[in-house]
């Protein structure tokens, strides 16, 4: 029987479940109690100036709308507006009470980003990891009583070795080519001419840009369906003279000017950035060849370059590269750049050896594991040097003896499995966080973009440490003892830190 209620329902009919206080048992109740918001907050001010500007917003606010922002891949508009919405997340970063209005302006994210850099997210994910490894000493004898009682049991594993590789953080950008570039640049070069005429305005006429003529030739070229190596480079060229035509009457029209540059930060930024353009196009179509040092591919990002990959799904892929280290499940950035490099060049171990040094500076590295790019001779050498030992494919041809054979496919599955943290690492910030899709504009703020994405995926490692410890808890002493010595303590919700340290140490 189908129960009839009303297609509008008042808000005053409307049951509050709140009115009782929030569940204790609710997912962000639950991290928030257990991020060392105190010790995240030294990291966050210390590059802060207290005596000079408006008051800052709290680092809890910041760090933890940062943090709602990224793990569900919000705008930075939907971001305030959940907050803005649920009391859950209003708790989460740091309110007392619920209330209706924004936390901040989402015009604040991009001040945020410019302030926050990678280093700074690292060592974010590093406090989380010491913390994380605080809490887990004394579940270190559990894990091993549960080794050695397993026989069968072979870790492959290296004590204190981190997993190594290299990625690029996809930009959000049309994919470039050479004609639209071009047509691009010529109609900001035409905006250009319209500012700087309207500046000068003399009774001479305003110079011709033959700007319908070219939108009209560029539609027709962009509609052709065969189109060969000598049909790009003639359609180049022929949209580069009217570029040019309108980059020389950008200069007649700047020396009538006698004092300042009537052109704002933007326009004098693409001024310089449309000259380049024009020069890298010419200096392919010139020397008849495909490619050109610091090629731009994007006129309002000019620090993205392109990145061969050599991939069955994108051979090229536009925007930073990035090495990592995953270090006891933690993941790092050792290096970035936005120019393509060899990830197996010995500058590139270094930095991942020091840094390693920095976050551990009391423990000696002794195992990296990557792959063939990290084996060759060079990176050899450095490993030697730094007595460490790499775990993967042995340079030479493979052996012919049978023994040996087996011997390496067994270390080849090894090599696989400890390999395969890293590039889950990659498959969890692509597809879970949107590490496939920046949409930062700014070379700084597209940096502190990808920190944040590794830093979300930290804490979700540090969280699962917290859960899987309970769950031990849980599995050596049982349930019954567990809720009542809860009970007991008075505590409505479980402290895991503490509730751990008090059952460890039960006999």
């Amino acid at each position: 029987m189908i129960k009839h209620s009303p297609d509008q329902l008042e808000i005053s009919d409307f049951m509050d479940p709140y009115l009782g206080g929030l569940n204790p048992n609710n997912r962000w109740i639950i991290m928030a109690k257990e991020i060392p918001w105190s010790q995240l907050k030294r990291i966050y001010e210390r590059n802060m100036s207290f005596d000079k500007g408006a008051r800052p917003k709290p680092a809890r606010l910041v760090i933890g709308a940062l943090i709602i922002k990224h793990k569900y891949k919000l705008s930075d508009r939907e971001t305030i507006e959940q907050i803005k919405e649920s009391p859950y997340l209003q708790y989460f970063v740091g309110l007392h009470k619920f209330q209706h209005d924004q936390v901040f302006d989402s015009s604040l994210f991009p001040t945020i980003r410019k302030r926050l850099t990678i280093k700074d997210f690292n060592d974010l994910s590093h406090l989380l990891q010491s913390h994380d490894v605080s809490i887990d000493e004394q579940s270190e004898l559990r894990d091993e009583k549960n080794v050695e009682s397993d026989t069968k049991y072979k870790k492959p594993e290296i004590e204190n070795s981190i997993s190594v590789d290299a990625t690029v953080a996809v930009q959000e950008i049309p994919y470039p080519t050479d004609l639209a570039l071009i047509n691009k640049a010529r109609i900001e070069s035409e905006k250009i001419i319209d500012i700087l005429w309207e500046f000068v305005k003399t009774d001479a006429k305003k110079p011709r840009s033959y700007r319908q003529k070219a939108q009209k030739e560029f539609l027709a070229l962009t509609r052709k369906k065969k189109k060969g190596a000598d049909f790009w480079r003639a359609a180049n060229r022929k949209q580069l003279q009217y570029l040019h035509r309108n980059i020389g009457h950008i200069h007649r029209l700047l020396d009538q000017i006698k004092v300042g540059i009537p052109l704002n930060k933007r326009f004098l930024k693409l001024l310089y950035v449309i000259q380049e353009v024009y020069r890298q196009q010419m200096e392919m179509i010139e020397e008849k060849k495909n490619t050109v040092g610091f090629r731009i591919v994007n006129l309002y990002q000019p620090h993205i370059r392109p990145i061969i990959r050599g991939k069955s799904g994108a051979n090229v892929e536009f925007g930073a590269k990035i090495s990592i280290s995953i270090d006891q499940g933690y993941s790092y950035i050792d290096h970035h750049d936005f120019e393509a490099y060899y990830e197996g060049e010995e500058e590139i171990i270094k930095k991942h050896i020091e840094a390693h040094k920095l976050r551990h500076p009391h423990t000696k590295l002794n195992g990296i594991v990557g792959d063939k790019i990290y084996g060759n001779r060079n990176a050899r050498e450095v490993y030697d040097q730094n007595d460490i030992t790499f775990v993967g494919s042995p340079l030479g041809a493979p052996p012919k003896d049978p023994e040996k054979i087996k011997e390496r496919e067994e270390n080849k599955v090894i090599h696989q499995k400890l390999r395969s943290h890293v590039e889950g690492k990659f498959g969890q910030t692509k597809r879970g966080y949107g590490l496939n899709n920046i949409k930062a504009r700014r070379s700084d703020t597209t940096n502190s973009w990808i920190g944040a994405i590794f830093f979300i995926a930290n804490l979700e490692s540090f969280m699962k440490g917290i859960f899987f410890d309970l769950f031990f808890i849980i599995y050596e002493y049982d349930l019954w003892a567990l809720v009542t010595s809860i009970i007991e303590a008075g505590i409505g919700q479980p402290n895991f830190k503490k509730n751990k340290e008090t059952f460890l140490s039960r006999p």
